[in-house]
Parts: C-alpha cells; sequence; structure tokens
C-alpha cells in the first residue's frame, strides 16, 4: 500500500498558517509525524493561502524536503499552476521525485501536464473525468480512466509513475458510488501488464458523514480487495494504516507472522 500523507494541506488552519507566515515549525514537525506512521509519498497542497501561489509551492516543498527524502505530491485543481509549479520545484529539488496531483482525462489538461510530468521525471495522478465533471457510472470512469492510461504512455511514462484515481463521492449523497468506484478499478487493472496504480482521496467519502473514522477504515479495506494501492490518507490514523496492512496479509500480498505489523514497519524502516 502506498500511503500519501493528506496532512500537509493549507486546508487545515494550522498547515495554512504556517504557510502565510513562511513557519516551517508546524509543517515539519506533520512531516515527520506522518512518516513515522508509514507515509511513502508527501502530499501538498496549498489551500486558501495568501501570497504567489508558485513561490508557495516551493517553500512548502523545500521545508518538506529538509526531513524527509519521500517523494512529494504537488497537489492543485489547477492545471497550468502545477505547469509552472513542477519544473520549479524540480529544480530546487533534484533529487526528489516528484507526482503530479493532479490531471483529468480532458485533451488540454492531459496535453498540458503530461509533458511537464515526462521532461520532469515525474509520476501523475490521473483523475477518471472530463470536461462533464465526476462520472454517475461505471462505464464513463473506465472510459476516462483508459483514455488517460493510453495518452500517458504515449507521453512516455510508464505504469509505475500512473496512478488513476475513480473519484469517491460522499457516500451520504451518493451511496452507489463506493462500489462503482471499486468496479471501475477492477476493469481498469486489465489495461495494461502490468497495471498503473490506483488510488483514492480516501477521506472523501465520509465528508460530512458520522463516524467518518469507521467509514474510511471500512472502505479502504474493500477498496484494496478491488485493486486500490494507494491513497491519499492520514498516515497518523493508527487504526486505519493497520486496516491496510492487515488487509494486504490477508489478501496474501504481504507475508502473514505473529508481528506482521511490526514486521511491515521494519520494512518501511519505521
Amino acid at each position: 500500500m502506498i500511503i500519501f500523507s493528506e496532512r500537509v494541506n493549507g486546508m487545515y488552519r494550522d498547515v495554512r498558517k504556517a504557510i502565510n507566515e513562511k513557519d516551517k515549525t508546524i509543517v515539519q514537525e506533520l512531516t515527520k509525524e506522518q512518516v513515522a506512521g508509514g507515509a511513502d509519498v508527501m502530499d501538498v497542497n496549498l489551500g486558501p493561502t495568501k501570497g504567489d501561489p508558485v513561490e508557495n509551492f516551493v517553500w512548502l516543498s523545500q521545508a518538506v524536503a529538509e526531513v524527509t527524502d519521500k517523494p512529494i505530491s504537488l497537489d492543485s485543481a489547477k492545471p497550468k499552476l502545477l505547469a509552472e509549479v513542477v519544473p520549479k520545484v524540480h529544480a530546487a529539488l533534484p533529487d526528489t521525485k516528484l507526482i503530479i496531483n493532479s490531471s483529468t482525462a480532458d485533451p488540454g489538461c492531459m496535453g498540458t501536464l503530461l509533458p511537464v510530468a515526462a521532461e520532469a521525471g515525474a509520476g501523475i495522478i490521473g483523475l477518471t473525468m472530463d470536461k462533464e465533471g465526476v462520472p454517475g457510472n461505471v462505464d464513463k470512469r473506465v472510459e476516462c480512466g483508459g483514455t488517460f492510461l493510453v495518452t500517458a504512455m504515449e507521453n512516455g511514462l510508464t505504469p509505475d509513475d500512473i496512478y488513476l484515481d475513480p473519484i469517491i463521492l460522499p457516500v451520504n449523497v451518493a451511496q452507489k458510488q463506493p462500489w462503482n468506484v471499486m468496479e471501475a478499478i477492477r476493469q481498469l487493472s486489465v489495461f495494461s501488464d502490468p497495471p498503473p496504480h490506483f488510488m483514492l482521496g480516501l477521506s472523501n467519502v465520509s465528508q460530512q458523514c458520522l463516524m467518518r473514522n469507521l467509514i474510511n477504515r471500512t472502505y479502504l479495506v474493500m477498496a484494496i480487495t478491488a485493486g486500490l494501492d494507494s491513497a491519499i490518507m492520514d498516515a497518523a490514523d493508527t487504526e486505519l494504516v493497520e486496516a491496510a496492512i492487515t488487509a494486504e496479509v490477508l489478501l496474501d500480498k504481504n507475508l502473514y507472522s505473529d508481528d506482521y505489523i511490526k514486521a511491515w514497519k521494519m520494512q518501511k524502516g519505521i
């Protein structure tokens, strides 16, 4: 399971304040906490912060990179901003693996971001949607995901650098969507050999719900059975991380031992 840390995000008040005041302390404490919990990638998102977003992204990425050598995922819904940010962060941190979060399957968006990913040697997350928005069914998700996968590979990216995100919606407003997402993953997994990675912004499934932690934990395990191998999530949520570890043991993806959680942590070096 590839864990993308969700916590260094300007939507959180403490991170937003740190970015606005250029105070590395909170950012670096959170980064260390997430890495200690098992984060493989640090997803960084400015949220509604002040100042120049390009400069903020570079500052935030550098602050994270000072305390970990983990890959950094640059997270924004603005393709033009990402196209400007990625080369600058790559120049500032040439030894840090970058991942672009994210593109859609819209030709214009792919045309903007896929060449940037190829030039920087970056991975990229492809949302299974186009200009029409998030699909309400499986077929459209599969169509968009297949289009993104093929186009990314035509631009020189390998399946290992491609993450398809079938876009989970809150279960309280779209109860059929959790199943649709899992079925899309199952169908898309046969499009290439080896397949790309499959990921979700996990906490979206429980937005505005009660018992959010239980919903997140349960759905993560369900999605792993469908082929999910990465997620943007809180690596400091021990029960969530251990549920993922256990699911992969039960699916014979990791070797069982009586201390399988300890073994997983040793493998991660934590």
